[in-house]
């Protein structure tokens, strides 16, 4: 049975659908909260999950725990092991492989599409999927593109929603993870968040036909997850 490590940074940002996609492969899912005190394990498997988080890879000296976990990243990234990252996670691997992280021209919350590019048409996790992926979104932090990464998708205001670096490793700055429970509690958790400076969030961006967008994204997420899984 293949294991896959996953580093979580904050209790409402869970592994979501990606969860239920590993298990169904039959892969085993050690959940590690190093915000919490969890030691990262020395064995960390045939693979590596990095979710989101509303920290920034740029305070890393206030959280002594990205430290470790990026040390972890570049580990695996030496190993050409699969890694998966998410928001955050994908705003650290670019870091890890060399990339600068900073904040976004605005930010970008709700449901909004990515664009293939020709290279994320034929790419592995993406083939025969639509040129453009209604996803959702919750994020205010960009970066650039690490060096020999080839990027996969962009919106109009985040050029850089996923790339991957060598065979194995890939980045995602949008939540394809995310159920409808979820959308819902960081609605309410983070509603600060869509009175940002330089205007407001529309409501409507976030649980306006939420139902309809969470089954769509949910057979996205099945497909490019199971992709994902079958390179462990």
């Amino acid at each position: 049975m293949s294991k896959i490590t996953c580093f979580q940074h904050i209790d409402c940002e869970g592994p979501g659908t990606l969860l239920n996609v590993l298990k169904s492969e039959n892969i085993q899912v050690e959940i590690i909260k190093t915000y919490k005190g969890d030691p990262i394990p020395e064995n960390l498997g045939d693979g590596l999950v990095v979710l989101g988080g509303p920290m920034g890879v740029y305070e890393e000296k206030k959280f002594p725990w990205m430290t470790l976990e990026l040390n972890a990243i570049r580990e695996f990234l030496k190993k050409e092991k699969p890694i998966l990252g998410i928001c955050l996670g994908s705003q650290m691997l670019a870091h890890a492989a060399g990339a600068q992280v900073f904040r976004g021209a605005i930010p970008e919350v709700g449901w909004y599409p990515i664009q293939l590019t020709p290279e994320g048409h034929y790419n592995s996790l993406f083939l025969g999927l639509p040129g453009e992926l209604n996803v959702f979104h919750w994020h205010g932090d960009t970066f650039t593109l690490p060096p020999n990464a080839v990027r996969l998708a962009g919106s109009h205001y985040y050029p850089q929603q996923v790339y991957q670096i060598g065979q194995n490793a890939f980045g995602f700055q949008c939540h394809l993870e995310v159920t409808e429970e979820m959308v819902k509690s960081w609605a309410a958790l983070y509603a600060k968040e869509l009175t940002p400076q330089g205007g407001p969030v529309r409501p409507e961006r976030i649980e306006d036909h939420l139902s309809e967008n969470s089954r769509q994204l949910e057979g996205i997420s099945e497909k490019v997850f199971s992709r994902f899984a079958a390179l462990l």
